[in-house]
């Protein structure tokens, strides 16, 4: 589903990814855990055009992002709304939920595909009543963010990135922002995904989550990935001391 290829990505003298490769198989569910300013973030804004990058090439479900290729192979940068288009296949959830704070649960989740996507008023509230009863929110359709607690807020926000049928959904982060108690109810809908097909890429500090659900680990510190592969040989039998280091600090 992605092929990421020596991907750079400098904000002016700071290089902040540095040649990263990275594989990710359809269906599967990716988890990339790094220190604070490892580039993980960064990482995952680059693939769906939040930041345009700076060197190498991302490719989503065979298409280049952000850019054309000439016969003569110079690449091109493609129009904002070309870029927008593409980034309708991918969903993405925050560690800050970014609701609209004056739409309740139910028009945050429909508002997309209607602007976007065009969808009829009624065809986007049917959607969208299916999927927060999906993520538990059957009963808080219509609330306001204000009204909702950390917790059904990202689930809201799972929700909304949904409803345009992504292809590919990216998480930064989601329970950073949550009080202990409320982690619990994001993982589950993460985990109901990941049982129903969905590619995922998840950057979380959750050891147990990647334990339980990964398909594949990935470490990354200063801005290259340092170690991967699946759960068992990166969280329970690492190689690199680096990665040593880390695990026995959030453990």
């Amino acid at each position: 589903m992605v092929e990421i290829r020596e991907l750079h990505k400098e904000f002016g003298s700071v290089h902040v990814l540095k040649g990263v490769d990275l594989t990710v198989a359809r269906g599967s569910v990716t988890v990339i855990l790094g220190p604070s300013g490892s580039g993980k973030s960064t990482l995952l804004r680059c693939v769906n055009e939040l930041e345009e990058i700076t060197g190498g090439s991302v490719v989503v479900d065979g298409e280049l992002m952000g850019f054309r290729r000439d016969a003569g192979g110079t690449l091109h940068r493609l129009h904002p709304r070309v870029v927008a288009r593409q980034r309708e296949r991918i969903g993405m959830v925050f560690q800050r939920f970014h609701l609209f704070p004056h739409m309740t649960a139910l028009e945050n989740v429909m508002e997309a595909p209607v602007q976007v996507r065009g969808l009829s008023k009624a065809a986007a509230r049917t959607r969208a009543l299916e999927l927060l009863e999906r993520v538990g929110l059957s009963d808080r359709v219509d609330h306001y963010p204000a009204q909702l607690s950390g917790g059904q807020q990202q689930r809201v926000a799972i929700a909304r990135a949904l409803a345009m049928d992504p292809e590919l959904m990216l998480f930064d982060e989601p329970t950073s922002a949550l009080d202990p108690e409320l982690v619990g109810e994001v993982l589950a809908v993460m985990r109901d995904l990941a049982r129903d097909g969905m590619t995922m890429i998840v950057v979380t500090h959750e050891i147990g989550f990647a334990r339980e659900v990964a398909d594949h680990v990935v470490f990354m510190d200063e801005g290259v990935i340092v170690e991967e592969g699946g759960p068992e040989q990166v969280l329970d039998a690492p190689r690199e001391q680096r990665t040593k280091d880390f695990l026995a600090h959030v453990l």
